[in-house]
């Protein structure tokens, strides 16, 4: 069995055999990526909050003046503005806080 390797062993042979690892391109392709996994897990997130307030997709569509489709659409990970993401949370009967942090200062932004 192999030993256990550090990260920066792991970041090491990583590079050696893909050189172009660390370029501009593909380290952005990797956070699209990750935004786009972390739409759908808080996509997944608000349709389970959705089920346990006993709301449909049509219900809460009806309560916010989106489609249907676009409640689907926002379940599924699509991406969504500000505005229709504050539509889906009133809806639900919460309220959307958008904080900003730089260094140790915190601003509510909205």
């Amino acid at each position: 069995m192999a030993s256990p390797s550090n990260w920066r062993d792991v970041r090491a042979r990583t590079r050696a055999a893909d050189p172009e690892w660390d370029s501009a391109a593909r380290t952005a392709h990797r956070a699209e990526l990750r935004g786009r996994m972390l739409a759908s897990v808080s996509g997944a997130q608000l349709a389970e909050i959705r089920g346990q307030l006993g709301m449909t997709q049509a219900q809460l569509a009806e309560a916010t003046g989106l489609s249907q489709a676009r409640i689907s659409q926002i379940e599924n990970g699509s991406a969504t503005g500000l505005d229709v993401l504050r539509s889906y949370i009133t809806g639900l009967g919460g309220q959307l806080d958008i904080v900003a942090r730089i260094g140790n200062i915190q601003l509510n932004i909205a």
